[in-house]
């Protein structure tokens, strides 16, 4: 459970940097002649033929007046430049553990897995405050590791005065 909420919380972080639940692959090919087929109702499938692929498309819009989008699928999308005589296939791919692991740790699984997770709150806190107490004397909280688990109070602390300011 430690490593379920220590992995995932680190991806959850990160959110904004990368797609911790998704890969998304970008491959690109050359369209040579597409410029003609610019006005062409049969563009959607002259595009397939070019690229040797026969995914069904669900839906397709120009981005630009040289930029047409395809959305096909099994999550892929094709994008069509014009100007450049090239096509983007852009493939996303599902990070399976990361992707699970991120489902528990914001708890869209919900129900059961909000219990079992407060439960492992409460012993996580359980262990945290009777660890104070394992060790007595000058080596214990009232010692030198007092000032330890100062540092563990005194960090979120600073952060959280530093985000009020």
């Amino acid at each position: 459970m430690t490593l379920v909420f220590a992995i995932s919380g680190i991806a959850v972080n990160h959110i904004e940097d990368w797609n911790p639940n998704y890969r998304v692959v970008h491959t690109t090919l050359p369209l040579k002649g597409v410029q003609q087929q610019r006005e062409s109702a049969q563009l959607n499938q002259w595009v397939q033929q070019q690229l040797n692929t026969s995914y069904k498309i669900k839906t397709t819009f120009w981005e630009s007046t040289d930029r047409y989008k395809i959305f096909a699928q099994d999550d892929i999308n094709i994008l069509v430049d014009l100007a450049r005589e090239q096509a983007i296939i852009e493939k996303i791919e599902v990070r399976p553990i990361l992707r699970s692991l991120n489902f528990l740790h914001l708890n869209e699984a919900r129900e059961a897995w909000t219990y079992f997770s407060d439960l492992f709150a409460l012993l996580l806190i359980f262990l945290s405050i009777s660890a104070l107490f394992m060790i007595k004397g000058k080596k214990g909280v009232w010692g030198k590791r007092g000032l330890i688990v100062l540092s563990g109070f005194s960090i979120p602390i600073l952060f959280i005065l530093l985000r009020s300011q």
